[in-house]
């Protein structure tokens, strides 16, 4: 019973041997990041909103609506003493600089949107990703798990026969059961983990297809770019200021004038011709109260924003900072276990295995010497997991503020 204990966890702990891959050769998830870029509506919102304010730019140049009328005043008279029936047509415009200064709000508008799309894009990549490797996490262990529920039953039906052949006392009997119940709970609490990451998954591919996560080698991650999210985000900043810079110019623009032109042609039944004429106005502000205080607006929202940029620059690099330090804490972790964890784990299986048969240890030192073996492994899963989670936070700079 002990030999078999021990070939079966050295078995599972076997399969946790650590490597190192670049995210860039696993196609079974770019595959799903795939899918979701095409399928995902959330993503397809942001899409819609940045075509929106593509289209946007060109209402920078529209006029305000022609004016054409009909009028008849008997005080126009004509050279027949008659009064004329006028029609005519007004437009009204701004100066050219008003247009192209509302044009450079709408295209920055337009550029704050497309990072925005880039922004999601990426954080959407980043979720899919931290569910892939909590799956792939989930799956090493239940595999661990499946071979320790296998143990602890048989190890458990051997202590109940034992004890029916007086061979043991009972509370080592009823030892060894509890431990098979606990690893056996342990292992549908797993399972039902898995079902609820697949659910998510796939809420953010949105797929019909149905998939499975292969890949059941959890490792290190490495990937080129050290953190594209952070270029993004640095980017989606600058389009901020330069709306609000460009609103302030087109602010400033409204102290000019407008101008109107209008034409129009006259005449009665008795007339024989007409009588045309045109004429161009020019409007200007006589009250400045309301420039003024738009102005001011537009300078302190300004203001306003760029101390808040300032502010999340210096709460971003912490984040930078604060994800850099937890990859070398768990980096640290990593290497005790490669370098020294991995080695005592099997050391101490085998010292376990030949003292309990040669008597030294009792059946409780010997199941709390596996459990401190398998308590190694389960921890390197975990450093794996939290180091690869803030590895992918760092890359995509899942940054909120």
């Amino acid at each position: 019973m002990k030999k078999i204990f021990n070939i079966l966890l050295l078995g599972a702990l076997f399969l946790f041997t650590p490597t190192v891959y670049s995210q860039n050769n696993n196609l079974e998830l770019d595959k799903l990041i795939e899918m979701a870029l095409i399928n995902n509506k959330g993503l397809s919102s942001y899409q819609l909103q940045a075509q929106a304010s593509k289209a946007n730019i060109n209402t920078a140049f529209d006029f305000d609506k022609t004016t054409v009328y009909y009028g008849y005043d008997e005080n126009n008279i004509a050279p027949n003493d008659k009064a004329l029936r006028v029609f005519g047509i007004e437009q009204r415009f701004s100066l050219p600089t008003i247009y192209r200064a509302q044009r450079k709000v709408y295209k920055s508008q337009w550029e704050q949107s497309l990072i925005q799309y880039e922004i999601q894009k990426n954080k959407l990549a980043l979720d899919i990703s931290l569910v892939y490797e909590q799956i792939v996490y989930t799956q090493n262990k239940e595999r661990l798990y499946t071979e320790l529920d296998s143990l602890y039953s048989a190890f458990s039906k051997a202590g109940s026969r034992k004890f029916e052949l007086g061979e043991t006392n009972y509370l080592e009997k009823i030892t060894a059961e509890a431990k098979s119940k606990q690893i056996h709970t342990t292992l549908i609490q797993l399972k039902s983990q898995k079902q609820a990451l697949y659910e998510q998954l796939k809420s953010l591919v949105q797929s019909e297809d149905d998939y499975h996560i292969s890949n059941n080698q959890l490792s290190l991650l490495y990937l080129d770019a050290t953190s594209i999210g952070k270029e993004l985000q640095k980017r989606y900043m600058e389009t901020i200021s330069d709306t609000y810079s460009s609103q302030l110019k087109l602010q400033n623009q409204n102290w000019l004038p407008d101008l109107s032109i209008e034409l129009f042609t006259g005449t009665n039944k008795d007339l024989g011709y007409r009588q045309n004429g045109f004429q161009i106005g020019v409007a200007i502000p006589l009250f400045f109260n309301g420039n003024v205080s738009k102005r001011k607006t537009a300078r302190l929202e300004q203001q306003s924003w760029e101390s808040m940029r300032n502010n999340r620059e210096i709460q971003m690099e912490s984040f930078y900072l604060q994800k850099q330090a937890e990859l070398s804490q768990h980096r640290e972790m990593i290497k005790y276990y490669t370098d020294n964890g991995q080695v005592l784990s099997k050391e101490i299986i085998k010292t376990a295995d030949m003292s309990y048969k040669n008597g030294e240890i009792d059946f409780f030192q010997y199941i709390q010497s596996m459990e401190n073996a398998i308590s190694i492994e389960i921890d390197y899963l975990d450093n794996v997991l939290s180091y690869n989670k803030s590895y992918l936070e760092l890359h995509y700079f899942n940054f909120n503020e």
